[in-house]
């Protein structure tokens, strides 16, 4: 597995792999279809912020990937999706750490976000903890998990 900044010709492929991904917790149909804007990777994203995908095996092909805004002192970690069949492989902790640099890079003393809650185990293990909760930005009505973690000066490689 390596890491490449996304191109703008990336962004549907990435919004796809957001879906599929979110779509291992079990939402039906209809649930993921009032996702699909939310979690849409955009040109505009990838013109503005820090998307870094993970690639791998033939052509690589993308397995990950996370939307990082950079701001100071707290920096905003806009999505984070691996592909269903590399779950629970190491791609997600890769990620993160690789999210958690740039973040240092930036002078970002914190990283926060808006979690599925079934997405909140993995975070805790990374070291992060809920801070509160937010409305979903795309179901009227749901709350999600606000998270926080400290960015260490000198992440792990």
């Amino acid at each position: 597995m390596r890491m490449r900044s996304a191109q703008p010709q990336d962004a549907p492929i990435l919004s796809r792999l957001a879906l599929a991904s979110k779509g291992v917790w079990g939402y039906d149909a209809g649930f993921l279809e009032q996702c699909r804007d939310e979690l849409a990777v955009t040109r505009a994203d990838i013109a503005t912020l820090i998307v870094e995908v993970a690639i791998d095996g033939p052509g690589d092909a993308a397995i990950g990937f996370y939307v990082l805004d950079p701001s100071r002192p707290d920096a905003r970690l806009d999505k984070l999706y691996v592909s269903p069949d590399h779950q629970r492989r190491g791609v997600g902790r890769r990620l993160w750490l690789s999210a958690l640099r740039r973040a240092a890079r930036a002078g970002a003393q914190t990283l926060t976000w808006d979690a599925d809650p079934h997405a909140v185990p993995f975070y805790a293990r990374m070291g992060a903890e809920v801070i509160g909760q937010a409305p979903s930005g795309s179901i009227p009505g749901r709350t999600l998990p606000v998270m926080r973690a400290a960015v260490p000066t000198d992440p792990a490689p």
